[in-house]
């Protein structure tokens, strides 16, 4: 499978040096101070988009931009069904638009020819600085459809967001960014309805064990997406990849979710969560309106 997640531990710490709040205690206080609860946060999604599935990256190292783009729209879900924002779904985030303005227009450049890949620093400075595009929305003219996803990550991951979308792509910005360095720190985010964009090396084996988690295993320089949090005996944040359907195999937890989710996700480890957090390149992205103490609803009732 394709990665494309490209470390870049000084240019890392040089965005952290700049951030008006660089951890989530100091972004958002009430968010890391608030009762824990078991959070899923694809349920908004689903309720928001019935029809959702994850899509693969395919052979484009684009992992980036398409773990950036699912906690885009996880922000914008929850806003909608928890948040009670006035706003409408506005369709899929188109993946290379992340993608495109971290390896580009993110990094002051206006073409990129060295290879795929980027960081979660640059995709978290593009959705607050340029903001993203979403699928089946007309700008102006141009309506970008969901088909030949591979072709258009390499195109604007070389050439960058066209021009004329990115005044439209500063419409949809995320008002702040914040690096998750710990579980417990992304499991306030979740608990909160915000997902966090984990970029790391931590790769695991393609098996779920009979509580749905997966062991860490061989090197992934990958990005992927803590979307839900479960304590009780086992801690552990749900991770969605973007390798399509039945990237893994093995029981899930909860046995029902549904086969959209369960075919792209395994759980981890509270500590291995750490561990993949450690290298503070993972973000968690504010909505629209900054962040907010949200109740989300508990899953479980901490019967595990």
């Amino acid at each position: 499978h394709t990665t494309g997640y490209v470390p870049d531990p000084a240019g890392a710490e040089a965005f952290e040096s700049r951030l008006p709040h660089p951890t989530l205690a100091e972004a958002a206080p009430d968010l890391v101070r608030s009762e824990p609860r078991e959070a899923h946060l694809w349920p908004a999604l689903l309720k928001c988009s019935p029809k959702w599935k994850r899509g693969s990256q395919g052979s484009v190292g684009s992992c980036v931009g398409w773990g950036a783009s699912l906690g885009v729209d996880l922000i914008a879900a929850c806003d909608i069904v928890h948040r009670n924002q006035p706003e409408m779904w506005s369709g899929r985030t188109v993946e290379s638009s992340l993608y495109g303005f971290s390896r580009v227009e993110a990094r002051g450049q206006t073409s990129n020819r060295g290879g795929d890949g980027s960081t979660g620093f640059h995709a978290a400075k593009s959705i607050r600085d340029f903001g993203a595009l979403h699928y089946g929305v007309d700008y102006g003219g141009t309506v970008i459809p969901e088909k030949d996803k591979q072709g258009r990550d390499r195109e604007w991951g070389r050439d960058g967001v066209p021009d004329s979308l990115e005044p439209f792509a500063k419409l949809r910005r995320c008002s702040e960014v914040t690096l998750a360095t710990t579980f417990e720190e992304a499991a306030a985010a979740i608990g909160n309805g915000y997902p966090v964009i984990v970029c790391s090396g931590v790769g695991f084996s393609m098996t779920r064990d009979d509580q749905g988690f997966c062991s860490p295993g061989p090197t992934w320089h990958h990005c992927m997406i803590f979307a839900a949090v479960r304590y009780g005996k086992r801690p552990g944040l749900l991770c969605m990849n973007s390798w399509g359907d039945s990237n893994t195999k093995g029981k899930h937890y909860p046995h029902d979710i549904p086969p959209a989710v369960a075919n792209c996700s395994f759980w981890v480890d509270a500590s291995v969560c750490t561990r993949m957090l450690s290298g503070r390149d993972s973000y968690v992205y504010a909505g629209y309106s900054g962040f907010q103490v949200t109740k989300i609803p508990d899953w479980t009732g901490g019967v595990l």
